[in-house]
């Protein structure tokens, strides 16, 4: 009888050990909308073919695409992947996987100035592993919004390459 009570409690403690490194996901609050607008000293159609020129550079992503262009309204609009999903096989064969996180960009142009905007991804998602929160977070969303802004800002006030050539 002790024998059984002594290896009941050793796997009771056993799983209660490993349960406790078994990370949670958690829906949590998407931030809200980044916008930042940039003076610039170049007329519409060139901020135009900046911005679109922009896009194209930061898209580097075959899943990041630009799906909308009107060079009248002076719009640019495009998906781009802020976070890769991806699938792993772990032992015995157990798959999991992460979803991929999209923005929404869209950069609107106008005269001596332009606007970039990123729409945060919907339903964002954290995990838990022994209190450390890691994941596609809202800070990890500002991190990367903060460098989209600014490489768009050194473009878009940047001397024009189209001008000398």
């Amino acid at each position: 009888m002790k024998k059984n009570l002594y290896l009941f409690s050793i796997i009771f403690s056993v799983v209660l050990l490993f349960s406790s490194c078994i990370s949670s996901r958690k829906k949590i609050e998407s931030p809200p909308v980044r916008v930042q607008n940039v003076t610039t000293q170049n007329d519409k159609n060139s901020n135009y073919i900046k911005a679109n020129e922009w896009m194209v550079q930061s898209f580097g992503n075959t899943e990041s695409v630009i799906q909308f262009t009107d060079i009248e309204a002076g719009i640019v609009k495009g998906k781009y992947i802020m976070k890769e999903g991806s699938t792993t096989t772990g032992l015995y064969g157990v798959t999991t996987s992460s979803p991929s996180f999209y923005a929404i960009i869209t950069i609107r142009v106008k005269d001596n100035a332009s606007r970039i905007e990123i729409l945060p991804p919907i339903g964002m998602y954290s995990q838990t592993a022994n209190g450390i929160e890691f994941g596609f977070t809202p800070y990890v969303f500002n991190k990367s919004a903060d460098e989209l802004i600014a490489s768009f800002k050194e473009i878009m006030v940047g001397k024009s390459k189209n001008n000398n050539w």
